[in-house]
């Protein structure tokens, strides 16, 4: 089915998809508007129209989500979103409050909890009705809530274009798994951060615990030795491409070999260091 954006000189937009308008917004002649109309349609293609063949008032000015986040998705994005309730500029200078909302925001201003959770589902639906908008085949909660949260934080026209989404439309669930980690850049840079949200949304999608990767940081051989879950998902990593090692959850000498083994077939200077970018090259 193709989908295109009819732009209208009323300041009408349509979305059409096999020549039936499906949705409908009055930009008001904002340009904000119009930007968000184009950050969540999957349509290829525009063209911009005289009023008289507009479609008007008769078509939906929304579409509600058959399916909302659940817990284990609210939670991830939540933890990683942090909750403000002053409004703050953020890295962009954007104004924002609550769980990343920024949609008439004024600096000075407050909201309560309960406010903030409130914005924060009138946020979600929009991208909940995207990955709905977006996926072809049948998946599950954990799955569903994965996308929400990847779609959240990078918008969902990444979503949208990424090979993640043209894997899991091909029922390759396992290789659209491993397309998350490769979405931790900013600026072309592996950020730390980003990396543990991919990290996390990952997990989720395969129905694995999430939580340890929020706490995911620089790994190396220290004394004491670090260790922990998110220690043995590196060594197995390590050891899925082909280096030999133990896998017992410590970061231990053996461990750091490995991490240089690995960094050298990449034709990096081998420090051992496992951070963001040999996390992103192992697939994690």
């Amino acid at each position: 089915m193709e989908r295109q954006i009819k732009i209208f000189d009323d300041g009408y937009v349509h979305e059409i998809e096999d020549s039936k308008a499906i949705l409908s917004t009055h930009t008001n002649g904002e340009v904000s508007k119009l930007i968000e109309v184009l950050e969540f349609t999957k349509a290829e293609k525009f063209t911009v129209e005289r009023a008289e063949v507009s479609f008007g008032d008769s078509v939906p000015t929304s579409r509600n989500s058959r399916r909302q986040t659940g817990s284990a998705g609210v939670n991830m994005i939540k933890s990683f979103e942090g909750l403000y309730l002053d409004a703050y500029y953020d890295a962009v200078g954007i104004p924002t409050i609550g769980y990343g909302h920024t949609e008439n925001v004024y600096m000075g201003t407050s909201i309560s909890e309960a406010e903030a959770e409130q914005l924060l589902r009138q946020d979600l639906e929009r991208f909940e009705v995207a990955v709905q908008d977006a996926v072809e085949v049948e998946i599950n909660d954990d799955q569903f809530d994965a996308l929400v949260s990847f779609s959240f934080n990078l918008g969902a026209g990444s979503l949208f274009s990424s090979t993640l989404l043209k894997l899991l439309n091909q029922g390759k669930f396992e290789q659209a798994a491993e397309e998350f980690p490769r979405w931790n850049k900013a600026g072309g840079q592996a950020l730390l951060g980003l990396t543990r949200r991919r990290l996390s949304e990952r997990a989720l999608f395969l129905g694995k615990p999430w939580q340890f990767y929020k706490e995911y940081d620089l790994l190396e051989l220290t004394s004491p030795k670090m260790q922990g879950e998110y220690v043995r998902q590196v060594q197995q990593a390590l050891q899925k491409a082909g280096c030999s090692l133990n896998v017992n959850g410590v970061f231990d000498e053996a461990t750091d070999r490995a991490a240089k083994q690995f960094q050298e077939k990449q034709g990096w200077y081998p420090d051992g260091l496992v951070g963001p970018k040999t996390v992103a090259a192992l697939n994690l």
